[in-house]
């Protein structure tokens, strides 16, 4: 963690503030800027008056949207290059910040956090080397329960009296959003309808559960809950969706929404879903703020990583034991080992387990 850089000591953010000025940074991806929000709303806690102002990419702002203890959300384009960085620096600068909360950890966002000038500026930290160490070196320090993303990026903050709450993370969605999901979803069947939600996608390959498994393990739950299937995901994940649904026997049961929704919108399809079933993605993160059960196959990636649900109220992670994991942090295009074990060794019965009898 980085110390303070006017005093590199805990208290208040600049003496006697009760209601400071707080920036928070946090530029991507879809479960990394929606696990900010449980530290949000501790920073509101914590000081009640806050000005709270949130820094992110345009696509990723979704996320935050309407979120009450947010009263600022300051965007950058998804393709900011340096000259648009430093245009947004310019504009930080000119503003009295008593505390700067750097949750990226990259050198793009602490060279924007340094410039600001703050009273106090801390950075989380990610854990690198213990990271890069399990990976390569098969040496766990995590230790028996590894903090989850939350608690490290709220470990930066808690000399300030900022403690997180027993809450999960929360993403407050409006009626344009529901709407835009139900106009697709009711246009194909009867607005009484329930359906399990399917995100097979995956920005990297080696993250993608195998589609006949998707499609397999979405029959049986559809066939045993007489449910429908609604295929979710971004542009990105129309070729997967539509390989999944070719696997599925009946056209009238399904559903595919991928690319067809905003952000806002496909979360608004899984909040109405009676169940999602997907890999370690945005959408699983989604699933736990608006309070939808869900099964989540993880692959490369492991719980010391600090990505899997954080305390929600009804999820499963499946996952295969094996010696070879974990071999990334968040992807790669393909196994290393050429096996892909960690993924074809989830059986079906691991997607349905807890829905199906």
């Amino acid at each position: 963690m980085e110390q303070d850089r006017k005093t590199g000591s805990g208290g208040l953010p600049a003496s006697g503030v009760q209601n400071p000025l707080v920036l928070v940074v946090r530029f991507s991806s879809i479960g990394d800027v929606l696990l900010t929000t449980p530290v949000l709303r501790a920073i509101k806690t914590r000081w009640p008056g806050a000005h709270v102002a949130f820094l992110t990419k345009e696509r990723f702002a979704a996320m935050i949207e309407g979120n009450p203890h947010v009263d600022e959300l300051i965007r950058v384009s998804d393709s900011a290059d340096t000259a648009e960085m430093r245009a947004v620096a310019r504009r930080l600068i000119a503003r009295p910040w008593h505390l700067v909360a750097d949750l990226h950890g990259s050198i793009r966002s602490r060279l924007v956090c340094r410039s600001v000038g703050a009273a106090h500026t801390v950075r989380y930290s990610n854990h690198r080397l213990k990271r890069s160490l399990l990976i390569y070196g098969r040496l766990d320090l995590y230790g028996p329960e590894p903090p989850s993303v939350p608690e490290r990026y709220a470990a930066c903050l808690e000399k300030f009296g900022v403690e997180l709450d027993d809450k999960p993370c929360e993403l407050h969605l409006g009626d344009n959003d529901r709407a835009e999901a139900a106009g697709l979803i009711d246009q194909k069947w009867d607005s009484g309808m329930k359906y399990i939600a399917v995100a097979p996608g995956a920005a990297w390959p080696i993250k993608r559960w195998p589609v006949e498994r998707f499609a397999e393990a979405a029959q049986k739950i559809s066939r045993q809950k007489e449910w429908k299937i609604v295929l979710l995901g971004g542009p990105g994940d129309s070729g997967t969706c539509a390989e999944v649904a070719a696997r599925l026997p009946d056209r009238q049961k399904i559903l595919d929404l991928s690319g067809k929704l905003s952000l806002r919108g496909a979360a608004a399809a899984v909040e109405r879903a009676e169940f999602l079933l997907t890999n370690d993605t945005g959408l699983m993160h989604v699933a736990t703020a608006v309070g939808t059960p869900l099964t989540a196959v993880f692959g490369p990636t492991v719980k010391q990583f600090g990505y899997f649900p954080y305390r929600p109220a009804n999820a499963k992670v499946v996952e295969a034991e094996l010696w070879c994991r974990p071999c990334t942090h968040n992807g790669r295009a393909k196994c290393p080992l050429g096996h892909f074990k960690c993924m074809r060794e989830v059986g079906v019965e691991g997607g349905v387990e807890g829905v199906v009898g």
